[in-house]
């Protein structure tokens, strides 16, 4: 269910194993929690919400997934559980103008999740396997991952929120390991001259794991391994650990 009102709700997507083992649910929890605090929501019961994602989680079946917990204005927790989407890779990507929001709404998954849901849509209806959400030719986030590149000087650049992205819980699971494997972490707008001069280009997402980018706009784009080798290695710990 999508609202139009933003204020009516936070969500946060988690990803299941085969067993109902949740990768990085603390971190989700912590998410929903800081968002209602943004958009002065009821402060969320994380019992109840443990409870009714258990719950969905039990009635989906023992097979992989994702589910989608949500916490509304009213204090009421539901949850949505779907199948993983197959993508293949490298990803074949369009650019879309970033939805703006006010500053009460920016880096959250919030009740008005249509223009994202439309840019994946736009995406697939063109060929395209993902929507790259820019301002002023600068790339600020993805239809449902964040980008991430590897700059020249093996630096990795990411939008965040001050950008207008969405805060990834992905990328708080994997940032020590990108550090301690001497990959930075900088937040930045992905302008055109960093991307077209990038040693590699990703995505990364609750649904998606770790996909590289190989197009955008019919412009190729470098094609490495650094990043999703490490990310890779990093998801699997990430899973170990949760």
């Amino acid at each position: 269910m999508v609202d139009e009102n933003p204020a009516t709700s936070v969500f946060t997507t988690c990803r299941f194993d085969e067993n109902g083992k949740i990768l990085g649910l603390e971190y989700h929890f912590n998410r929903l929690i800081d968002a209602s605090k943004q958009i002065r929501c009821p402060n969320p019961d994380v019992e109840l919400l443990s409870t009714t994602l258990s719950e969905s989680i039990k009635k989906f079946g023992n097979k992989q997934g994702l589910a989608r917990l949500t916490w509304s204005s009213k204090g009421q927790a539901t949850c949505e559980t779907r199948s993983l989407e197959e993508l293949h890779s490298p990803l074949v990507a369009i650019t879309h103008p970033a939805p703006m929001w006010s500053r009460r709404f920016r880096g959250i998954k919030h009740g008005n999740w249509n223009p994202y849901l439309d840019a994946a849509k736009i995406a697939r209806n063109s060929g395209a396997d993902i929507s790259l959400l820019v301002v002023n030719h600068a790339i600020v986030d993805a239809d449902r991952a964040t980008p991430l590149i590897l700059d020249e000087n093996g630096c990795a650049y990411f939008p965040g929120p001050e950008q207008g992205a969405v805060r990834s819980v992905t990328l708080s699971l994997i940032s020590n390991h990108l550090e301690s494997n001497g990959i930075p972490l900088r937040m930045a707008f992905l302008t055109e001259e960093m991307i077209l001069r990038c040693k590699e280009l990703v995505v990364v997402g609750t649904g998606i794991g770790v996909l590289p980018i190989g197009e955008i706009d019919g412009v190729d784009i470098p094609l490495g391994n650094v990043l999703t080798e490490i990310i890779s290695e990093a998801l699997k710990i990430a899973w170990q650990q949760s």
